[in-house]
């Protein structure tokens, strides 16, 4: 399921920014633009709720911040994107979820995305194949490339030195702008990860055995529990366990 957006700015070229950015992140689909604000009142008005609106601050007839106010409960999250730091206050005010400070470049948009949906939209059944649940990270390199890794298909993720491998079905992948305790804070706030060492987060669901300390996950991927994390992994382990009925007998 997309997440559905609006842009308001009176810059054409801010527009046109914004568009190229969603463009390359397809989860976001941009269903309206609008130069003037007058007009989006109107028109957002009487629309359905969506789940973003991007807006600018300083517009000509009505400020983004009094507009703002009128919108805000025509969507969930509300982003400024904005030229002029001095608004912040305003924009908390207002109850805005994130503010974008001109000129930002695609991974400001994709982290400011992670932290909207850090498990993907609208989540009801944890890491259900059927829901969306990614998040967005920033590959080797100076050109902005960014790929979605999907929480379902996350076997592991390691530090690396001053990198970060992202291990999946599919790939893998090298991020070296990507901080890992940011995402090691994520992926702790869901049940379907632990973490085994200092340096390593496991996804659950890709566990294929156990022997000792050494862990065999999906793809053929293995890992040592260090000795921080034993009691942790036993505990996790002693409570998947087949547990027996209460009243029944220990022995037939």
């Amino acid at each position: 399921m997309s997440i559905s957006c609006i842009a308001i700015d009176d810059d054409p070229h801010s527009l046109e920014s914004l568009t190229a950015y969603m463009e390359k992140l397809p989860d976001l689909e941009l269903i309206q633009i609008f130069t003037e604000p007058l007009k989006a009142l109107t028109e957002i008005s009487a629309s359905n709720p969506v789940d973003i609106i991007f807006m600018d601050i300083e517009m000509p007839s009505l400020s983004g911040i009094e507009l703002a106010s009128l919108l805000r409960q025509k969507t969930t999250f509300l982003v400024f994107t904005t030229a002029h730091p001095r608004y912040a206050i305003d924009a908390f005010k207002v109850e805005a979820d994130a503010y974008l400070l001109k000129p930002y470049s695609i991974l400001h948009l994709a982290k400011t995305i992670n932290n909207l949906y850090p498990t993907g939209k609208k989540a009801k059944h944890p890491f259900s194949i059927l829901d969306d649940h990614f998040f967005y990270i920033p590959l080797h390199g100076e050109n902005g490339d960014l790929v979605r890794i999907d929480l379902n298909e996350l076997i592991a993720v390691e530090e690396i030195g001053d990198d970060i491998q992202f291990k999946t079905t599919k790939n893998a992948f090298l991020s070296s702008k990507s901080n890992f305790i940011k995402t090691l804070k994520m992926l702790k706030e869901h049940s379907a990860f632990i973490q085994i060492t200092p340096s390593v987060v496991i996804a659950k669901q890709h566990i294929k055995s156990v022997l000792n300390h050494k862990i065999l996950l999906s793809g053929e991927i293995s890992f040592t529990v260090s000795d921080t994390f034993i009691e942790l992994f036993a505990n996790f382990i002693k409570n998947n366990l087949p547990q027996e009925k209460p009243g029944s007998d220990a022995c037939i």
